[in-house]
């Protein structure tokens, strides 16, 4: 009986100490970066140039894997199911993270707490709300008056049912009194190209992915969601500064894994990634592409997204929105 418990003491001693060996071994073999959202956009060229800087840092390729659709949902569940060693990580961003667990009509085959390990968060974007050159806009208020003078004229793109872009849009025809036309895409990429075309008249999005887009004067920006502005573009003011004084939304995205992934895991991304923003070469790198720097603990990372829940909550219960 003595020999027994022996034996099983044992095992039981080797089994516990399997994943924390494993962490200190880690990582010994490629990473994959899941990102739910298309190529090109502002999701994706933050994953490439932070796969780019994981690798440097670890010593092992880090891929990005590009897997579209129900506002990445269909990317988290994949992490969310993957096995938790630190080999398959998932682009974080606030609507996988917060508005999803608050959407009416999501229907979630994981747990957004328990089946993810959030690390750390890399950078917050700098979101504007820009237009068609097809229509004749040129401030916010110009916006909020032809809206009010032409309800459900106007209409405005979103990458998606319950995407960020279209609680932004939300948020900001209930603070202006107005009734625009929500047209709902794939992605953000594909709403520009409308934008562009003129069929759509504007839409709420990030700087990241609209920037070559403003610069070649395909499309025009009229104010920032977010304070301060960025200096990228110089001129260009805040709704805030522009008739809606209380009108703030930001976004951000991070790094998560699956949910029973070894904490000295996760604390090795969060350090490295905020190591990686420390340089003055990348963080004013994000600055030209349209990012916020952001960082911190993992903490601060939680307390981000129980804050975004509960602020977006009310927005969507205000505006009835449901994913489709």
């Amino acid at each position: 009986m003595r020999k027994w418990f022996l034996v099983s003491l044992t095992a039981l001693m080797v089994f516990c100490a399997a994943p924390e060996a494993k962490a200190q071994n880690w990582p010994a073999q490629p990473i994959t970066l899941i990102n739910g959202f298309p190529p090109g956009g502002g999701a994706d060229i933050l994953a490439r140039l932070f796969a780019e800087k994981l690798r440097d840092a670890l010593g092992q390729p880090v891929t990005v894997e590009n897997r579209t659709g129900a506002n990445g949902l269909i990317a988290a569940a994949a992490v969310a199911a993957a096995r938790p060693d630190g080999y398959t990580l998932l682009l974080q961003t606030m609507s996988i993270a917060a508005t999803s667990v608050v959407m009416p009509g999501v229907t979630l085959n994981f747990n957004p707490d328990r089946d993810l390990a959030q690390s750390v968060i890399i950078a917050g974007l700098d979101n504007l709300l820009y237009v068609s050159t097809k229509t004749p806009f040129t401030t916010v208020q110009e916006v909020i008056d032809y809206a009010r003078a032409n309800p459900d004229k106007l209409t405005y793109g979103s990458s998606g049912v319950g995407s960020s872009y279209q609680l932004w849009a939300a948020q900001f025809t209930n603070m202006a009194s107005i009734r625009m036309v929500h047209v709902p895409f794939r992605g953000g990429p594909p709403a520009i190209a409308e934008i562009i075309a003129g069929r759509v008249d504007m839409m709420f999005g990030n700087l990241a992915e609209i920037l070559p887009h403003i610069r070649s004067g395909a499309v025009r920006a009229i104010a920032f969601t977010s304070v301060p502005p960025s200096p990228v573009l110089p001129g260009v003011p805040t709704i805030a500064a522009s008739g809606l004084p209380q009108f703030a939304a930001d976004n951000w995205f991070g790094i998560a894994a699956p949910g029973a992934t070894p904490r000295p895991i996760l604390e090795r991304l969060n350090a490295e990634v905020n190591r990686a923003l420390q340089n003055p070469e990348v963080s004013q790198r994000l600055i030209s592409l349209g990012y916020q720097p952001r960082g911190g603990t993992i903490e601060e990372m939680l307390a981000t997204i129980q804050r975004d829940r509960a602020k977006w909550k009310g927005v969507i219960e205000a505006n009835n929105i449901r994913a489709e």
